[in-house]
This record gives structure tokens, sequence and C-alpha cells, in this order.
């Protein structure tokens, strides 16, 4: 019980309580917090191993709701938030991140069980020599958003966007992932067709669901993707890119034809101007690719 709760406060707060999760014997290095891990296990195990109650516990308990902004004192007397005088401030897991933009876009289905999907990843990856290569044949159904957790996985071609963000190739067990930050990530994020499918679809609910001039809609994707309002800097200039993406698929309308054309399946919804849906495109690619979209904290 101790290293499983141990591991789901190494989740939702950046870092274990012990901070070797692959060992809490006596050669590892002593928990923080000793008598908040035992509290904490001991009530697993006597309420019949319920994960849901222990993580409500966590989230709900003043630590885990402080803010993330540290003080000068705080930094000072704690610099690695080892005493918790913060919360947790680190990016999302490689599964999460897909989860995260699919729920921010409105495409993700909350489907559950059957067998592995397969979502959109760039061409030949699981090409091989020789006969009956395998096929990655890209979901075209509701399949095709569904939960990273069940996206297939090949040990010899894993899926590309999660390797990029640290997640293992599965050829052996890891304790703990890696967290880096690399060019190659945002170039996924803005690039991958499945990035850009949801870009595209968070572009089309920002128009459907919000009727308001471009400041409202800016409120409004602010509010979906950080739940935040935006500050009158970033308002100005993603207004100013608005008006020249306007400009610009105003007099390219085949422009903004071939980019839409370019995600499989996409079609712009009844009633929508295919410009004015490439323009927002270009707003919410941005959006997505931000380090505070892919950061939990």
């Amino acid at each position: 019980s101790r290293v499983f709760v141990n591991r789901i406060w190494y989740l939702l707060m950046g870092r274990g309580l012990a901070a070797d999760l692959g060992d809490l014997g006596n050669r590892s290095e002593l928990p923080s917090h000793p008598l908040l891990l035992d509290h904490l296990s001991i009530d697993f195990y006597q309420h019949d191993w319920d994960i849901k109650r222990l993580v409500r516990g966590i989230v709900m308990s003043e630590t885990y709701q402080q803010s993330s902004q540290p003080t000068e004192a705080a930094m000072a007397a704690d610099p690695d938030n080892r005493w918790l005088s913060r919360q947790a401030r680190f990016r999302l897991p490689a599964e999460m991140i897909r989860d995260n933009a699919l729920t921010i876009s409105g495409l993700l289905s909350t489907k559950m069980h059957g067998p592995p999907i397969y979502p959109p990843q760039p061409g030949g990856i699981w090409r091989h020599v020789g006969r009956n290569a395998p096929k990655f044949n890209v979901a075209t159904n509701e399949d095709r958003f569904r939960r990273g957790v069940y996206v297939v996985w090949r040990r010899s071609a894993p899926y590309v966007s999660f390797v990029n963000f640290d997640a293992p190739d599965r050829t052996a067990c890891v304790v703990e992932r890696s967290r880096t930050n690399t060019p190659l990530q945002a170039l996924t994020l803005m690039n991958d067709e499945a990035y850009v499918e949801m870009a595209l679809a968070f572009a089309g609910r920002i128009l459907t669901e919000n009727k308001g001039n471009a400041e409202a809609r800016i409120l409004y994707a602010y509010k979906t993707a950080f739940a935040r309002i935006p500050r009158p800097a970033e308002t100005v200039y993603l207004k100013t890119l608005l008006l020249k993406r306007h400009a610009f698929f105003e007099k390219n309308p085949k422009a903004a034809q071939t980019l839409i054309a370019s995600v499989m399946g996409w079609k712009v919804p009844e009633g929508m101007n295919p410009g004015e849906l490439a323009a927002w495109f270009y707003l919410t690619n941005i959006l997505m690719n931000l380090d505070e979209t892919i950061t939990k904290g």
C-alpha cells in the first residue's frame, strides 16, 4: 500500500513522498513526510484499496490546492518543493498530453474497452522489409479519438508522438519516466496530423459554441484551454493575427480549402465559412502548442 500510495502521490504532485519510486526499502532515501505516507497507506487498505477515495482525499487537500507560483521565501527555504510549500508544476505524461488536447478540441471519446486503436501518425512508421508486413490502418470512426491508454503499441515501432514526449518503448520496465523539453515536441504539437486535426476541431468548436466577436471568442478559447482569462497583450496579439489570416484567406480562398482537406475525412461544418475556420485554426494551433497547454500546475 505504501508503494502504491507513493506512486499516486507522484502522479498528482510531480514527485513521491519517497523520492525513489522503485525502492522503499532500507537502502532508499527516507520519505520527506513518513507519517503522512503511513497515514495514507493505512487509510488506503482499511477502506478496501479504494483508489478513487485515495485520489479524492489528496486532490481536495489544502496542500494539493495551493498555487504553483512560488514566493521568494518559499524558493529560498524550499527550492525543490520537497516540503510542499507550493503546488508542483510539471509537464504532463505523453498519453495525457494527447487526451488533454482531445478534450480541449471537443473530440475526446469516452468509449471504454475493446481492441487497440489506430489514431493518425506519420506514414511509413510500420513499414518492414519482407512479406506480411503489418499495416497501420488509421481509424476513421470514433476509435480515432479514444484515450491514449487504448493506442496500439508495437515495440519495434511505437506511437511516434508518445515517444517524443518520453513514453518508454516497453522493451523493459520503467519505474519512473524522464521529463524533457525538446524542439521536437513543439514540432509534434504543431505539425503531427493528429494535433492538426485537434486544432482544426478546436477552431470549429470556438466558432460553433461562441457567437460573439473576436475578443469574446478568444476569451472562450482561453477558458477552454487554460481555465483562465487572457492577458490584454495576448488578446491584442491574437486579434492582430486573426486580422492577418482573415485577409490572407479572403484573397486566397483555395488555400483555406487545401488546409482543411489536408486532414483526412475532415469537412467544414454546415454554414461555416472555410476561410474563417482556417484563420481560427492558426490561433488554436498556437494555443495548443503552448507550454501552458501541456503543463500541470
